[in-house]
């Protein structure tokens, strides 16, 4: 058989595989019961009342519901805690009937809609990232996506909360690595761990955004890059301590080894990670390692302790989901015919195929169900038009041909309204070509008169300094003068000074060694006792054309100079990064911030000419910023010439 490394991790997580390896949660009921026996206040009653239903949903649902009602009665009309009532509500139906959660999230959101605080924002965004949980159940990606970015992300922001925020973009990310998107995948992660590095650095979801990225160009077959991400999750990972996130680099990083047929380095990434699952009870950790463990024997053809692996897997009760099951049972029998058993391998056929049989009965019998809803509800129609009189069917006549008359009035509308709006677009998509090009001319004006300059001050200027030093060397042989030496140190600086502003002018580096060197020694150039700048860059092309480089080092250059010039801060992290056509930059500072309500135009000479040269490369820039937190901008742009 060949095992692909998407197994099993495509079948989203069973919470009762975590629960099959950790001891039975201690719900604390006790305490929570004496802290209800002291409660003064009707609020605080129905507070701890959620919370003893929270820790008895997942043992007795009846009782937990039970609980949850009896807090919505003592919460009386606070917003807030019938908000919070129906919050935990539809958590303890999130197992059980996924409408009734749904209509209870929403229910919940009602309620905190009316509560103008940070905490029912907070709140309004785990009711959002639940109902896009629901939608992943029901297999709506789009809705998952939609509400995570659109109403979870936005209400933790807007609650101060980035840690879950940036939790959340991770969700985002995970459904475009498992679809093979990379650029979309590795822009999320990036935005997570943006929000981390700014409001938590030693945050453990670094270890798992690390890794995942890894995992996004192992599905990419781009190794290099896959490496240098999981050699930041292992720096990420020696600062912390044992967790569950752990596990998922021991198993990416084995997933490494394994397409490198680096089968020794696997297996020993293997079992350090099934030392440590074992340690912490973890179910889900064994499964994904003990799979990875079946790929490496496969890669070296050892069929019976892929067999044995297999079956560790299936009787150790790891496997929960029917489609996992299935998919197992039709590896078994693949390895059972490659060891020429092949009476075995047919009755483990017969498993997979009557397991697959029964999915797909059940969803035959869902579908079913789905249509004699639709049946009895067309039938019931029937009835209510044969019921209805000769008027009223006169009447809705009548009111069909009103809405046709006014269906193609508004159409006539609509349509004049697209022509008018598609010549308008023209109009304007002339205007930015015009703009473009004059924009590329000035660009090429500058820098050609920059490097005309340049060259003019370093030959001319700079010869003519250098022969007034020569000059008053020789003068000072005879003649001894404090004075002379006082003018020749003078003529030092100068021109030092006159090749400092040659090299800011036209970079040596960049013409020389390439956009990497000189982003390098920019920053090193900038980072000074009360500032210090670090940097990382990764798969940055070097066959970006010559004028692109220019144009992305006068970026960077501009926005560095701007934190050391108005930011008054003390850390500075540029990153750099290309994937395909695309390069992406992120700046970050702890200064001051920026003010983000005015508009462009007014926002200062440095930031208006980095937004031309962002429209020039048809790129664009956003930018984050939070008085006394320092500012965040990241900016995409398109190059030419990518690997």
């Amino acid at each position: 058989i060949r095992i692909c490394m998407g197994l099993f991790l495509l079948s989203g997580i069973s919470p009762s595989v975590h629960s099959q390896y950790r001891e039975p949660a201690n719900p604390q009921l006790d305490s929570l019961q004496g802290l209800l026996q002291r409660a003064s206040s009707d609020t605080a009653k129905a507070a701890l009342l959620f919370l003893m239903a929270d820790e008895w949903s997942s043992t007795d649902t009846a009782k937990a519901l039970q609980m949850a009602r009896k807090g919505l009665q003592l919460a009386g009309h606070n917003p807030f805690y019938q908000g919070l009532g129906y919050f935990y509500i539809g958590r303890i139906y999130m197992d059980q009937d996924l409408s009734l959660s749904e209509k209870a999230f929403l229910q919940s959101n009602t309620h905190f809609e009316q509560s103008h605080t940070p905490q029912s924002w907070s709140y309004q965004s785990r009711n959002w990232a639940n109902l896009a949980g629901i939608g992943q159940r029901q297999s709506n990606e789009k809705q998952f996506i939609d509400l995570l970015l659109n109403k979870a992300i936005p209400f933790a922001l807007k609650a101060g909360d980035d840690v879950r925020a940036a939790r959340y973009y991770t969700n985002v990310a995970i459904p475009f690595m498992e679809s093979h998107n990379t650029q979309k995948a590795i822009y999320y992660y990036q935005k997570s761990n943006t929000l981390l590095r700014k409001s938590d650095p030693d945050n453990i979801q670094f270890i798992e955004n690390y890794a995942r990225c890894a995992k996004t160009y192992l599905y990419a077959h781009d190794l290099p890059a896959a490496k240098l991400y999981l050699d930041s999750a292992y720096d990420a990972l020696q600062k912390a301590p044992p967790s569950i996130e752990q596990l998922s680099y021991y198993s990416i990083e084995s997933m490494y080894f394994i397409d490198k047929k680096e089968l020794p380095r696997a297996i020993k990434s293997i079992d350090k990670g099934l030392h440590l699952a074992y340690q912490l009870r973890d179910g889900i950790g064994i499964r994904d390692l003990l799979y990875q463990k079946a790929r490496v024997y496969d890669e070296q053809k050892n069929y019976k302790e892929v067999k044995n692996t297999l079956f560790q897997l299936l009787y150790g009760k790891f496997i929960l989901l029917d489609a996992d099951r299935k998919q197992l049972f039709h590896d078994i029998a693949a390895t059972e015919a490659n060891m020429g058993h092949m009476d075995s391998a047919y009755k483990w056929l017969q498993q997979y195929s009557s397991l697959a049989d029964s999915i797909s009965k059940k969803e035959a019998e869902q579908q079913i169900a789905a249509f004699e809803a639709k049946f009895n509800y067309t039938e019931k129609e029937k009835e209510l038009l044969v019921i209805s009189n000769q008027a009223k069917i006169q009447r809705l006549i009548m009111w069909i041909c009103i809405g046709g008359f006014l269906a193609v009035s508004l159409l006539s509308v609509l349509l004049y309204r697209l022509r008018r709006a598609k010549a308008n677009q023209e109009v304007r998509s002339l205007k930015q070509e015009q703009q473009i090009a004059l924009t590329q001319a000035l660009l090429q004006g500058e820098e050609k008169e920059r490097t005309r300059l340049a060259r003019d001050l370093h030959d001319g200027l700079g010869g003519m300094l250098a022969g007034v030093k020569i000059n008053l060397t020789s003068a000072i042989q005879d003649h001894t003068s404090r004075e002379l030496n006082k003018v020749i140190g003078q003529l030092d600086n100068s021109v030092t000074e006159l090749r400092r502003i040659a090299r800011n002018m036209m970079p040596e580096a960049l013409l020389r060694s390439g956009l990497e060197t000189a982003l390098a020694d920019l920053c090193q150039s900038l980072s000074t006792g009360h500032l210090r700048i670090d940097f990382s860059f990764i798969n940055i092309s070097i066959e970006i054309p010559k004028q692109e480089q220019i144009i992305i080092y006068r970026i960077i250059q501009e926005l560095l100079a701007n934190i050391v010039k108005h930011s008054v801060a003390t850390e500075a992290f540029v990153q750099c990064s290309q994937n395909g056509a695309l390069f992406y930059i992120t700046v970050e500072d702890n200064g001051k911030g920026i003010n983000q309500t005015l508009p462009a135009g007014r926002r200062g000479i440095g930031l208006d000419n980095i937004q031309s040269r962002v429209d020039f490369l048809k790129g664009k820039m956003d930018f984050s910023s939070q008085p006394g937190k320092g500012t965040v901008t990241n900016i995409e742009v398109k190059v030419h010439g990518n690997k």
